[in-house]
């Protein structure tokens, strides 16, 4: 049980039990409900995904189909839970004492506060259908998540902020995010954007030339 953590303001989310039940569509088919995204579009970025890998969010931003705080507030919107500003929120000082950091960076987690009479953790996460990473936060803490949805970017500051006593990343990993270890597209060199350019090329024409040979491979039977 971690030590006792004096309670955000916040507006109280539903709990981990209480939720379940409502977070049975996937991410891509929220924002697709929601409006944050086209069925196309999830189509290609779970091509992608499967091909190179990475959590589904993130490719969805890397090819630029939407943006952080549109993800964020669809999904807060589709799940009913309260979507919170941690540049703004001021947290407790101890706040880090509750979760565990090496979890808040694996998983992309900030705890906002707890109610130990209750047993509730408050944290923040960019994606409340990984039911695994509040599985894990359950698991070290003895507490039921109750969820807030943030954008990744704002976690990877408040854990910044709150953990290193820095708020803002150094310059010698500026171009990666904390939680996710992602590349900033914003923030690739000419030569590096090039490359990815080129490799999206060498992608169209691969795509290309299996759909040529799978047109002249005749039919079985």
């Amino acid at each position: 049980m971690p030590p006792e953590g004096r309670t955000t303001t916040l507006t109280p989310a539903r709990p981990l039990a209480a939720t379940r039940h409502q977070r049975g569509p996937r991410l891509g088919d929220l924002l697709v409900q929601a409006g944050a995204i086209t069925s196309a579009q999830l189509e290609r970025a779970l091509k992608e995904q499967l091909a190179w890998g990475g959590r589904l969010g993130q490719v969805l931003l890397s090819l630029g189909f939407t943006d952080e705080v549109r993800i964020a507030t669809a999904i807060a919107k589709q799940l009913g839970l309260p979507a919170v500003d941690l540049d703004r929120a001021q947290l407790p000082p101890n706040v880090t004492q509750l979760l565990p950091l090496e979890l808040a960076e694996r998983y992309g987690l900030m705890p906002l506060g707890a109610k130990p009479v209750e047993g509730r953790l408050l944290v923040a996460c960019f994606d409340p259908t990984d039911a695994g990473a509040q599985s894990a936060a359950a698991k070290a803490t003895g507490l039921v998540p109750q969820v807030h949805v943030a954008t990744a970017t704002s976690i990877d500051r408040a854990i910044r902020r709150y953990y290193y006593g820095d708020a803002s990343p150094t310059p010698s990993d500026a171009r990666f995010t904390v939680t996710r270890n992602t590349m900033d597209p914003q923030l690739l060199t000419r030569s590096e954007r090039d490359l990815t350019t080129r490799v999206a090329e060498l992608e169209q024409k691969v795509e290309a030339l299996t759909a040529l040979v799978q047109k002249l491979i005749p039919a079985d039977g």
